[in-house]
């Protein structure tokens, strides 16, 4: 393993960030959650919804992390390139239609790893 960060470590640590502050900030509700038993315990709208759609996310960007990570070691820069552009599209759309969020560090760690990516392999 590489003793630099590289960018899927970056993801990794945002993954871990952004559920920490989404255990923090919806404690209520996943308490409500859990205490209806999980199962069908999430509606389509409410406070509820919006604690599980800010934590479905977090290790989804975990897992596109390892990815990145493994793809750096094994020097596919194709797949790098790919997983970054992919991600840099959605931070960017994320961060226009919500300026005041964290999207903003999603973004850059993309865009530094597309720009670190170019011209690899």
């Amino acid at each position: 393993m590489p003793s630099r960060i590289d960018d899927g470590r970056l993801l990794r640590v945002l993954a871990v960030a952004h559920a920490a502050v989404g255990l923090a900030f919806f404690r209520a509700e996943i308490r409500s959650i859990a205490g209806d038993g999980v199962l069908a315990a999430v509606p389509h709208r409410g406070p509820r919804a919006t604690a599980f759609w800010f934590l479905v996310p977090s290790p989804l960007v975990w897992v596109i992390g390892r990815l990145v990570s493994r793809a750096e070691e094994a020097g596919d820069w194709e797949a790098v390139r790919r997983a970054h552009g992919a991600s840099l599209a959605s931070a960017s759309l994320a961060a226009a239609c919500m300026p005041v969020s964290g999207f903003w560090g999603w973004l850059a760690i993309s865009a530094r790893g597309l720009w670190r990516a170019r011209g690899r392999g």
